[in-house]
């Protein structure tokens, strides 16, 4: 198994969160990544409301719930195609919201 998915299922699944649930809800309303070096999923927001989820088309936030791996190449294929990237470190016990520019976020990485 890709051990960045097994490290999601296991952190997701330590919480008491049903990972598969989780995951299901992503694939349908969001974006999954799963390579060999990157597991990520997320959902497309607006940065005003950035928890929101809204159709991609009215999207200028990539909301990223969960990553592993190597972030670099997993947010390559939305880094010009988003202002803002948004996440909350709610394994970290933050669950303070952010919300940064996109391209400086990814030009640090």
């Amino acid at each position: 198994m890709n051990p960045h998915l097994e490290k999601a299922r296991h952190d997701y699944e330590s919480k008491n969160i049903d990972f598969k649930q989780l995951l299901a809800w992503h694939l349908l309303h969001g974006a999954v990544l799963c390579w060999s070096d990157v597991f990520a999923f997320g959902f497309y927001s607006d940065s005003g409301d950035p928890m929101e989820p809204v159709l991609r088309h009215h999207a200028d936030t990539l909301f990223v719930t969960y990553f592993t791996g190597d972030m670099r190449a997993g947010l390559s294929n939305f880094y010009r195609q988003f202002e803002y990237i948004a996440f909350q470190r709610s394994f970290k016990n933050s669950d303070k919201i952010r919300v940064l520019d996109m391209e400086s976020f990814y030009l640090k990485l």
